[in-house]
C-alpha cells in the first residue's frame, strides 16, 4: 500500500513538472518573434540613392499587425528603425543606382526597444526606362532620312549609320535612374534571428 502511495505522489509531482514547463514554454512562445517571422512596414520618409549615405539612419512603422495564435504580438503603429547600409549613386552610361538596408531596433510604445537583425524581403529597384533603345530608333531614322535627302550615293545607309551613332552616344551620356523607397510606401522585411519580445498584459 505503502508503495503505491509513494508512486503515486511520485508521478503528481513529475506531472506538475512537465505541465509546469509546457505551460512555461507555451506562455513564452507568444512572446517570440521567430527567424523568418515576416513583417509589413511603411515607410516614414523616403530615402534614395541620390542623397543617402551609408550609416543613415531612417524609421518605419508596423502597418499590418503581427499574431501569434491569434494573439497581437506587435501592433500596427510600432516603430522599427533601419539603416543604411550600402549606397550606390546612379552614373553616367545608364548606370542605375542602388541601395541596401537594414533593420536593427523595434521601438514599443511604452518605451521599451529590442534589438533585431532584419533585411528587406525585395531588394528596391530603380524604374526600368526604354529610352536608351529609342533613342537609337530614333537616330537611326532620322539620320536616313537627312541621307536620303541629300541624294548622295547610298546617303540613306549612311546617314542612317551616322544617327545609329549619334543615338547610341547619347544614349552612353544619359544618366541611370537613382532608387527610392518613398514615404508612405509598404513593403515587407524578414526577421533573421529570433526575437524576444516584452512580456505583455494579453
Amino acid at each position: 500500500m505503502n508503495i503505491s502511495r509513494t508512486t503515486t505522489k511520485v508521478f503528481a509531482f513529475f506531472f506538475l513538472i512537465f505541465a509546469g514547463f509546457i505551460s512555461g514554454r507555451s506562455q513564452d512562445s507568444i512572446n517570440v518573434l521567430e527567424a523568418g517571422t515576416k513583417i509589413t512596414v511603411s515607410m516614414d520618409n523616403e530615402i534614395n540613392s541620390e542623397v543617402a549615405g551609408v550609416d543613415d539612419t531612417f524609421t518605419t512603422t508596423v502597418a499590418e499587425p503581427v499574431k501569434i495564435r491569434e494573439t497581437i504580438v506587435l501592433p500596427a503603429g510600432t516603430v522599427i528603425e533601419g539603416r543604411v547600409t550600402k549606397v550606390e549613386h546612379a552614373a553616367g552610361g545608364g548606370k542605375n543606382g542602388a541601395i541596401s538596408v537594414r533593420f536593427e531596433t523595434i521601438r514599443f510604445e511604452n518605451g521599451e526597444k529590442r534589438a533585431i537583425e532584419g533585411v528587406m524581403v525585395n531588394e528596391p529597384k530603380a524604374a526600368s526606362s526604354k529610352t536608351s533603345l529609342w533613342a537609337i530608333i530614333g537616330g537611326t531614322a532620322a539620320g536616313a532620312l537627312i541621307g536620303a535627302v541629300t541624294g548622295a550615293e547610298n546617303g540613306a545607309l549612311i546617314g542612317a549609320g551616322v544617327g545609329a551613332g549619334a543615338g547610341a552616344g547619347a544614349s552612353l551620356l544619359k544618366k541611370g535612374r537613382d532608387v527610392r523607397i518613398r514615404t508612405d510606401e509598404k513593403f515587407e522585411i524578414k526577421l533573421v534571428k529570433q526575437v524576444t519580445l516584452p512580456v505583455r498584459d494579453y
